[in-house]
């Protein structure tokens, strides 16, 4: 009796996990796959993982200076870490008024230029600064909203845990 009890009791998060659909993200498209495999395709690429192959899905945040870093990593049993990351500035009035007066000026600064030229946004993309902080067997993707990532989140913990495959896309 015992042992059917914490059986159940085990296995009753995974069911009721397995049963609650996706929180619906606008933009965001997830579902089930019939592959073993989290297929994840965003506006700067894709990144697919086999499901027995992911040993650890986080999701955490901490403070940069002048900013705030939401990230989620897939890492696997081999070389590879998956980094997916939204960035947000500092708050008004977190750091000092003369740097956050330069922050907000070059960035619509920044901004009328991209918009005259028609070109992205570069602080949009992932940025390195080779080799300083750049890591071998790194993927990294950077988003454009918290909610999109949350999403990601939600989808390769879904898909780990209950061992079905996912596909999961961001539009542009």
């Amino acid at each position: 009796m015992k042992l059917s009890s914490l059986l159940l009791l085990t296995a009753l998060p995974c069911l009721t996990l397995a049963q609650t659909p996706a929180p619906a993200t606008p933009g965001v498209t997830d579902q089930e796959s019939p592959n073993n495999f989290w297929d994840c395709t965003l506006p700067g690429g894709n990144y697919t993982v086999a499901l027995n192959r992911i040993s650890v899905v986080s999701l955490h945040e901490f403070n940069l200076t002048g900013g705030r870093v939401t990230e989620m990593n897939i890492v696997t049993e081999g070389a590879g870490l998956a980094r997916f990351y939204f960035m947000e500035a500092a708050l008004p009035g977190s750091g000092s008024a003369a740097a956050e007066l330069a922050r907000t000026r070059l960035t619509e600064l920044a901004n009328t230029a991209a918009d005259r030229t028609g070109t992205e946004k570069v602080w949009q993309k992932v940025q390195k600064d080779y080799p300083l902080a750049t890591h071998a067997h790194t993927v990294e993707f950077r988003l454009q909203n918290k909610a999109d990532l949350t999403a990601l989140h939600a989808s390769a913990k879904r898909a780990w845990i209950t061992g079905k495959g996912r596909t999961v896309s961001i539009g542009s």
